[in-house]
């Protein structure tokens, strides 16, 4: 991985702090030699093949001191013409205290798609609205009083039933603390591969929100200062590059918000056909309290647990997945980690406050709130984000690493026998030479006796993942 510059990111952070005073004004160029990157045209409809629209936080009930995390996507995702693509709106609701949530989504797809379009997107500034019977939800730029508009401030409103069928409503006034941010900072400056595709454009930026939620029988004035904007557009259909089962590429997305003002956003590409090889895009956009942008790739993630998804959302493409063998019915995501950032002395542990917080997309799509908890220069650091993902792992191989993964802790803890790790090793590599038959013996009379000594709160969790296992063994 390449190691990061400071001197050079000192030096871009000067100029963009000579241009922190210049932001809350429109017009403003984000990239100077790059037309997409205008405000508050892009924030806009960009006439591009898909374009996708994404809003996020954390806010806390006035009355109450609940908190609440949340987030919406709209998307235009057109196909090889504009009659064979498909219009999203999806969403979720979470209850911090308890981890329950609700999610919820609607598409229009061929043929439905060629009579009716609930997704409304409009160009010049951001505006995009999805209207349905079951949902309404609009994300829109706001007017002042003389009918201009407000640089970097919009207003969120959602309503529609839980999974419960009980009434949810969000009505939120938004606002930017902070200037756009150009994926990749001043290295790659909002221009990107995503899944394959070149010239992918993409920019992010923080919020705070103000206003009310219902929900489940209570209603109160929210607010709250961890909120994230994220837009992305692709000159052809998101997924043209990633094969005719959508099977090329998995990625993680994971949203970092600190109370020391700093912020983070993780960008992970894998390479399903090259065991999972990350590759590009893949980087850390970092954000200072002054809202200058750097970038570095030199960052280690450290698995500490995964989350089994229970198939309680089937994903639009799963039938045909599974069709063709490129889908598992046993899967798991990452969940809890370890992020290393050397370059900002930052060492932070991300725990889910949801579990296997699952969405219906046309792939595996998981994405819930989590606390975040470590050191950064020395001095402790907390806060909350967002973690993305869509490596569901299911293979043999990816289900003996992830336990691996899980039970690296517990012998670095002492709360397993350190006899673990070779065992482990073992299988994998009878399972890499298709052994299959060794590596079952390895499971069964090495490994699957030990984790039941394990500690409780972690033994029901590895032997189900082992069980599982020795199911694709």
């Amino acid at each position: 991985m390449t190691e990061f510059n400071e001197q050079a990111d000192a030096s871009m952070m000067i100029d963009a702090g000579v241009r922190r005073q210049e932001w809350r004004s429109y017009p403003y160029l984000l990239v100077p030699d790059d037309p997409q990157l205008r405000f508050p045209q892009a924030e806009g409809y960009q006439d591009m093949a898909s374009d996708t629209y994404y809003a996020s936080g954390i806010v806390q009930g006035e009355q109450t001191g609940k908190r609440y995390a949340f987030f919406v996507i709209f998307a235009r995702l057109s196909g090889f013409s504009s009659a064979s693509g498909i219009d999203m709106h999806l969403g979720a609701l979470f209850d911090l205290a308890n981890g329950g949530y609700t999610t919820f989504a609607s598409y229009d797809l061929p043929p439905k798609r060629w009579f009716r379009q609930r997704l409304t997107i409009t160009r010049g500034h951001l505006g995009v609205a999805w209207n349905s019977p079951c949902w309404k939800s609009r994300f829109w730029a706001r007017y002042d009083a003389s009918g201009d508009l407000v640089p970097f401030g919009y207003t969120l409103d959602v309503c529609g039933r839980d999974s419960h069928g009980d009434p949810l409503a969000l009505d939120l006034v938004v606002d930017a603390v902070k200037p756009p941010q150009p994926v990749g900072g001043p290295v790659h400056n909002g221009a990107i591969t995503v899944m394959g595709q070149p010239n992918t454009r993409s920019y992010f930026q923080s919020l705070s929100y103000r206003g009310s939620l219902r929900w489940r029988g209570v209603e109160e004035a929210v607010r709250g200062d961890i909120g994230w904007l994220d837009r992305q557009w692709f000159p052809e259909y998101v997924g043209a590059y990633s094969g005719i089962l959508a099977d090329r590429y998995s990625h993680q997305w994971a949203q970092m918000s600190f109370d020391n003002g700093w912020e983070l956003s993780l960008w992970r590409h894998f390479a399903r056909h090259e065991r999972n090889r990350e590759i590009p895009f893949s980087g850390l956009t970092i954000t200072d309290p002054e809202g200058r942008a750097s970038f570095t790739d030199a960052y280690r993630v450290e698995p500490l647990s995964y989350c089994r998804d229970e198939g309680y959302v089937t994903p639009l493409y799963a039938p045909v997945q599974r069709l063709f063998g490129v889908r598992g019915d046993r899967r798991y995501f990452l969940d809890a980690y370890r992020f290393h950032v050397p370059s900002l002395d930052l060492i932070v542990t991300s725990t889910p406050l949801a579990p296997a917080p699952a969405h219906r997309m046309p792939v595996d799509y998981l994405t819930g709130p989590t606390r975040l908890e470590g050191t950064m220069a020395g001095k402790p650091v907390t806060g909350y984000g967002f973690n993305e993902r869509t490596l569901g792992l299911w293979r043999p191989w990816e289900l003996c690493q992830a336990l691996a993964d899980s039970l690296r802790p517990l012998v670095d803890e002492g709360k397993a026998p350190s006899t673990l790790v070779q065992a482990i090793d073992d299988m994998h590599l009878a399972i890499d030479t298709k052994r299959t038959n060794e590596a079952r013996r390895i499971l069964d009379r090495q490994v699957r006796p030990t984790l039941d000594t394990l500690p409780e709160s972690q033994r029901q969790r590895l032997i189900r993942l082992g069980n599982d296992l020795a199911a694709m063994l």
